[in-house]
């Protein structure tokens, strides 16, 4: 039966691992499910944090809670796009993904707000609303 969450030093298990997955955040799980269920390898995570899962977990600390990372995963529900297409692999249809709605985020700075609106032209047409000089002054100076 596999080890599941035994720190490496106490439990090492046999020496029969075909592939050593060095970190357990969402590249290193996603690759580990792959080599085992897909091709039936025999995989050995190692992850030196205390808990796996690198930036898809949140810290806690008395009165405090926060996360470090991941806050919104684009273009899963499109299996031609290469993190659709993981998932759908590792997954199939056992995930069901909420739209995080039209505007997903707001940055605040002192007085001004600025929205992160959903779909790339329209972000991209949404910042240089915001900053057209920058996007202008941008342009005009990239090579073409």
């Amino acid at each position: 039966m596999p080890t599941l969450g035994l720190p490496y030093k106490r439990d090492a298990g046999p020496d029969t691992a075909d592939a050593i997955v060095i970190g357990s955040g969402i590249g290193g799980l996603a690759t580990a499910v792959l080599l085992g269920q897909r091709l039936g390898k025999r995989v050995l995570v190692l992850e030196r944090h205390y808990t796996a899962g690198g930036f898809t977990h949140s810290f806690h600390r008395p009165g405090y809670e926060w996360d470090v990372g991941v806050h919104y995963i684009g273009q899963v529900s499109d299996t031609s796009s290469g993190m659709g297409a993981m998932f759908h692999e590792i997954a199939g249809d056992a995930l069901e993904w909420a739209s995080m709605g039209d505007v997903y985020d707001t940055v605040v700075l002192g007085d001004r707000r600025y929205e992160y609106v959903a779909g790339l032209d329209r972000w991209r047409a949404r910042m240089i609303e915001y900053f057209p000089r920058r996007v202008a002054r941008s342009i005009a100076t990239s090579p073409r």
